[in-house]
């Protein structure tokens, strides 16, 4: 065997050794990627499934509260609607909000009720997405979008605050 022959099969065995090794590390990523798949799929059905478990209320209690509300809720320390606008809803309020000054009434979405004036209601920041505090504020707790639209509910994150004149 000459020594050319021996150089080439050498580089040769050096580029088989190379290609096994990428095709491995590919092997490799594709299953890990796989398993985070698996992982997260399994952790949002697991909190999907909290979500399901929850008692719910009839819609008027939740509306009107009951007496031992507070006492029956737990406080949290820092609450995602702490720094969220909420105030009385009134005629100037719908105006802003809906655009025009038609006669069509605003309406929350998640619970499809027409806003009432004078009950309370949350306007989300960025997107100016307005509903009332019993329904967006449970969501809020487990979600940090918008329920409609999944913007973001900070505005320093989601360019800046551009509210209404109310």
């Amino acid at each position: 065997m000459s020594s050319s022959d021996a150089t080439s099969t050498q580089s040769g065995v050096v580029v088989a050794v190379g290609i096994s090794v990428g095709a491995f590390l590919l092997v490799l990523s594709f299953v890990c990627t796989l398993c985070q798949a698996y992982r997260n799929r399994r952790a949002n059905a697991q909190a999907a499934a909290a979500a399901l478990a929850t008692p719910t209320r009839p819609l008027e209690e939740q509306r009107l509260g009951s007496p031992d509300d507070s006492a029956r809720r737990p406080r949290r320390a820092s609450s995602p609607t702490a720094d969220l606008p909420s105030f009385k809803y009134n005629q100037s309020v719908r105006h802003n909000v809906t655009g025009s000054g038609g006669e069509e009434a605003a309406t929350c979405s998640v619970c499809l009720g027409a806003f009432q004036a004078g009950e309370t209601v949350r306007l989300l920041p960025v997107c100016l997405h307005l509903y009332h505090v019993e329904c967006i504020d449970p969501w809020l707790q487990a979600h940090s979008t918008c329920p409609i639209c999944r913007s973001g509910t900070d505005p320093a994150m989601d360019g800046g605050l551009l509210l209404p004149p109310v």
